[in-house]
């Protein structure tokens, strides 16, 4: 099955959530959260992503994370990566709790989709203090896609992280594990990166992009999907590819914001305050974009939709909305 026939069946089977212009939705992916050792390549923005998440839980956002989550590729056990960051899970936990939380799983952690395994390790977690099993996502569903429908408009945004289709990423993830917790595992902790991994990799990232370009244009759908690492929020007269980017580049986090009928791309990041201490800043670096803009057109967008960056060509208007002092 060929990407495009594969994102057209995830998206006819996935569950449609309906939103309007009072919703306040925040999309983060491949947070690639591992077990806190020199491989954990998420480790770094730990503080500065568990910022982030305390900011959209008090301000009344659903939280939608689009694959590559946890970190199951490199690490064994899941139970490993709840530990490693408890306090991360526990605000995810409050998120679910209220009903505010849709878990899509990707290619790293592809092995949630298979329901006997994420009841296993989803379901409940073991409190290394208590000694005892405690409940973590409760009959929790993991999704491949999600179809977002918009009351006031009736336009639609399909969600998924991206991977589908493609022959190591999919169809033969097990090869990708194996090479991935016995081969570069070791490599990293020793300090080595993988060079062939998409983010890592302009051809295949830029292969990957044109594919889910032409899957938008021949479906006109807006797609929003993460993967590439790559951040993008296009322009309305573009095609309507959406992409999270990621929570692993050095120091910062990105992801996108639907908040109240708008649509933007946003980073958190460290930065350093007058008085010589650290702070997290939250930055508007694209939009915001009215959302019913991209569900107008009809599919007829602008004449060079294939000319992607890792962030839009519009001058980054940064915006603090949110500090915090980091510690």
């Amino acid at each position: 099955m060929s990407k495009s026939e594969k994102l057209t069946s995830v998206f006819q089977d996935a569950d449609r959530i309906h939103f309007d212009n009072q919703s306040r939705l925040i999309f983060f992916s491949d947070i690639h959260r591992g077990d806190n050792t020199w491989a954990d390549e998420f480790a770094q923005n730990h503080a500065i992503y568990a910022y982030a998440l305390q900011h959209y839980l008090k301000a009344g956002f659903t939280y939608i994370e689009v694959g590559d989550g946890d970190e199951l590729m490199k690490n064994r056990k899941s139970q490993h990566i709840h530990t490693a960051h408890a306090g991360i899970f526990n605000t995810l936990r409050e998120f679910y709790a209220q009903g505010r939380f849709y878990y899509l799983h990707g290619n790293h952690d592809i092995q949630y989709r298979q329901q006997d395994y994420s009841i296993r390790n989803l379901q409940y977690t073991f409190n290394p203090y208590r000694g005892e099993l405690e409940p973590l996502f409760p009959e929790i569903k993991i999704h491949e896609g999600l179809v977002l429908v918009h009351r006031e408009s009736g336009g639609t945004i399909f969600v998924t992280h991206g991977h589908q289709g493609e022959y190591f990423n999919d169809r033969f993830w097990k090869i990708s594990r194996l090479l991935l917790r016995y081969l570069w595992r070791p490599l990293q902790l020793l300090g080595i990166q993988n060079p062939c991994r998409v983010s890592s990799n302009a051809e295949r990232r830029k292969d990957i992009e044109l594919q889910l370009l032409s899957w938008i244009k021949e479906n006109r759908q807006p797609l929003l999907c993460g993967h590439t690492h790559c951040a993008h929020l296009p322009r309305t007269n573009q095609l309507p590819y959406f992409n999270t980017g990621s929570c692993v580049q050095p120091r910062l986090i990105t992801g996108i914001e639907i908040d109240r009928g708008a649509i933007m791309l946003v980073r958190w990041r460290v930065k350093p305050g007058a008085n010589g201490g650290l702070f997290v800043q939250r930055e508007i670096i694209s939009g915001p974009e009215k959302l019913t803009e991209y569900f107008q057109n009809d599919g007829q967008y602008g004449n060079n939709p294939q000319r992607l960056t890792a962030y839009p060509k519009i001058p980054p208007q940064p915006v603090t909305i949110e500090e915090g002092v980091f510690s």
